[in-house]
């Protein structure tokens, strides 16, 4: 084995980015005898002088091939030798080199020596990642296996995967000792056009006031800032205020030192928006950081929740001065909400962005807004729209349906065998519990040769009901979507729901939701809220990038949690939801030409939501359809059997297509990580420009 030492980029080669950024260490040649197999690998440094994370990324001409590694303190060595480093690992056979990376503090100053590998017994790195990784090993093992002859080993392989990721849990203080600790020389001269001053709202002579001037005065440079009593007017103390973005606070929100020179940088990287929310975390009366709140990026049904409105909000200063109002008064929150949302309805989507940095923290002491003065900006906003929703006080806040809300003919489309018992019990719940009064549902069995008498039977129970029919599709081989597609050109109803045998409702309005997000005309498809038998969550959303391609937000979550932010409870725009229950709109579902055929078992309906995605329509998940769902209890798993070399096919064209969307989805914060069952807890390291360059991504796989 050879190893290289890496060429360290200059400071200035990083401007105008945040200087401060990852420095390649060492990489280290594969002995191909080894790849494919369990290794240990180790590493010792020196000149360490502060915080560190050191990370190992497999390449193979010069592109990642596998989701990185993270290296910690080396077992039986914290005595003698504190600065040595390891980690447990699997090497892809398609792996010839490794490359090892410092993130932190200390990453521009360390230096690394005798980086090795060398092969570990399969037995014994179960044995060791098990026992260091018991909770993950526990929710994995937890979730439902599916009825296939190797789900055993797949579990197993799964639970030994999120081990070698994981990084030792250290809290929210090491994130930000390695991740969140700034000097003045990480930032570049300020940009033009971003100059930032503020508006506090809050009580003269208040302690959570003198708290955020406190911080203000302790900025890099310190900005302009004006004081607003609750009820002053907003407009006409900024109006004056000679800066390019109004930065506003709600007393007992504070900013770091770094907070206006990164907000700048910040602005200047992301085009200038009209509005930036960035993001933020809690800080105690004794001065310890928790409960970080890493935000997706805004969009229009998430805001309604008031989730959003809270922390550092930049307002372009013609944005704030043209949507505010006279009689806008109160707390932050609530300017906030309602500056966002009267903006959202001026048209033109993309005028608000995320900054995927902490830039305020919130201290006890914060005035929260009323409940009932946020659902009543977000009911006004409602109004004007002509929403077929209204707002109910809370926190978060949350949607009621109208009586009235718009239905329109949904045909429903069911891929099946009809020979397992569930599958005729969840079609007849459908039928049978469903309050919509306006749908046809089609079943479809894609099979070479006639039905057989259990078929013909289920078949026969189906027909009872008037608006439901069974289509026979001569086929030698199965293809989701090319059955979907089939039916799709039979049918004319307005809208269509793709939907699988093994889901039955939960709720009988839930199809009266789905189409109320979808009368919205921003909106192209609407994904449910699926739930395993035993209670816990099986979808909330699909999150790109997670478990190396894509999988479900929320999975495995107790029924009556609400999640991280709330989100497993909230409506909010995502990057796909499953096809196992997916309303689409038939006129976009046509001009995109139907799903993709060459996505026969997995990925075709990540694939349809992509595609519509890109024609600017959102993809939507609502909780409030809930529905039961057993999933891969009809055909099995897409990587099981014979389907196998089916779904590496699949994976290969999907990391082609949508390298770009897996390696960075809007909807998942970069500080969030990408590990099954970790995909809300803190990334180490975050995907971050401070943190990622030069760090090979998944959208070099392609």
């Amino acid at each position: 084995m050879t190893v290289n030492a890496a060429v360290r980029p200059s400071p200035e080669a990083l401007a105008p980015q945040l200087r401060r950024q990852p420095h390649a260490l060492l990489s280290l040649r594969l002995d191909a005898r080894l790849r494919g197999s369990w290794a240990w690998i180790e590493v010792a440094l020196t000149g360490m002088a502060g915080a560190l994370a050191l990370v190992g990324f497999f390449t193979a001409s010069g592109t990642q091939v596998a989701r990185s590694i993270r290296l910690g303190p080396a077992p039986g060595w914290a005595g003698r030798f504190p600065h040595r480093f390891g980690a447990i690992c699997f090497l892809p056979a398609d792996a010839a080199e490794l490359r090892l990376t410092a993130v932190g503090t200390a990453a521009a100053s360390v230096m690394a020596t005798g980086l090795s590998c060398r092969p570990m017994p399969r037995w014994r790195a179960a044995a060791r990642m098990l026992a260091r990784r018991p909770a993950a090993v526990a929710g994995l093992v937890a979730r439902p296996l599916p009825l296939t002859r190797n789900a055993l080993r797949d579990r197993i392989r799964d639970v030994l995967a999120v081990s070698a990721r994981a990084y030792d849990d250290q809290g929210h203080a090491a994130w930000v000792a390695l991740f969140d600790t700034w000097t003045e020389a990480d930032f570049p001269p300020p940009p033009k056009d971003c100059a930032i001053a503020y508006a506090v709202i809050g009580r003269a002579g208040a302690a959570a006031l003198a708290r955020t001037l406190q911080s203000l005065d302790a900025q890099y440079v310190p900005p302009v800032r004006v004081v607003l009593e609750d009820g002053a007017a907003l407009r006409a103390a900024v109006s004056g205020l000679p800066a390019d973005y109004i930065g506003i606070l709600q007393a007992g929100e504070t900013l770091p030192p770094h907070a206006t020179a990164m907000a700048a940088t910040e602005l200047a990287r992301l085009g200038r928006p009209d509005i930036a929310i960035a993001d933020e975390d809690e800080i105690t009366a004794q001065g310890e950081r928790m409960s970080p709140s890493f935000k997706p990026t805004p969009n229009h049904m998430l805001m309604l929740s008031g989730t959003l409105s809270r922390g550092l909000w930049l307002v372009a200063r013609g944005t704030l001065l043209d949507q505010l109002r006279d009689d806008d008064a109160g707390s932050a929150e609530a300017v906030r909400l309602g500056l966002w949302l009267r903006r959202q309805e001026a048209g033109e989507g993309g005028f608000s962005q995320r900054i995927p940095y902490i830039l305020s923290h919130r201290h006890p002491e914060t005035v929260a807004a009323n409940p009932d003065a946020l659902a009543s900006v977000v009911a006004a906003h409602l109004a004007r729209i002509g929403a077929p929703f209204t707002a109910r006080p809370g926190w978060p806040v949350t949607l009621g349906l109208r009586d009235t809300a718009p239905l329109g003919r949904v045909t429903v489309i069911i891929p099946s065998t009809l020979r397992q018992a569930h599958c005729l019990e969840c079609i007849t719940a459908i039928l049978r519990d469903t309050d919509y009064p306006d749908l046809d549902l089609h079943v479809a069995i894609a099979q070479d040769g006639p039905l057989d008498a259990a078929q013909e039977q289920a078949a026969a129970a189906i027909r009872v009901f008037p608006n439901a029919t069974v289509t026979l599709i001569q086929a030698e081989s199965f293809n989701f979507s090319r059955v979907n597609n089939q039916i799709l050109a039979r049918t004319q109803g307005e809208h269509v729901l793709l939907l699988n045998d093994d889901v039955s409702p939960i709720r009988a309005d839930w199809l009266r939701w789905m189409v109320a997000f979808l009368s919205e005309p921003a909106v192209g498809i609407v994904g449910a809220r699926l739930v395993y038998p035993n209670g816990t969550l099986q979808h909330g959303g699909v999150i790109m990038g997670l478990s190396e391609v894509c999988d479900h937000a929320h999975r495995g979550l107790p029924r009556g949690s609400p999640g991280y932010m709330s989100r497993a409870v909230l409506p909010q725009q995502v990057s796909a939801v499953t096809g196992a229950c997916m309303l689409v709109r038939r006129s976009l579902l046509e001009q995109v030409g139907g799903l993709d055929e060459g996505y026969p078992s997995a990925f075709n309906d990540v694939d349809l939501a992509l595609r519509i995605g890109e024609l600017g329509y959102a993809v939507i998940y609502a909780p409030q359809a809930e529905l039961w769902h057993l999933e891969l209890q009809t055909y099995g798993s897409h990587y099981g059997g014979d389907r196998r070399p089916f779904y590496q096919g699949e994976v290969a064209r999907m990391v082609h297509r949508w390298a770009g969307v897996l390696d960075a989805d809007p909807f998942h914060n970069p500080n969030l990580s990408l590990d099954a069952m970790r995909h809300w807890e803190a990334a180490f390291p975050p995907r971050t420009a401070a943190t990622a360059a030069p760090i090979a991504g998944l959208a070099e796989r392609a």
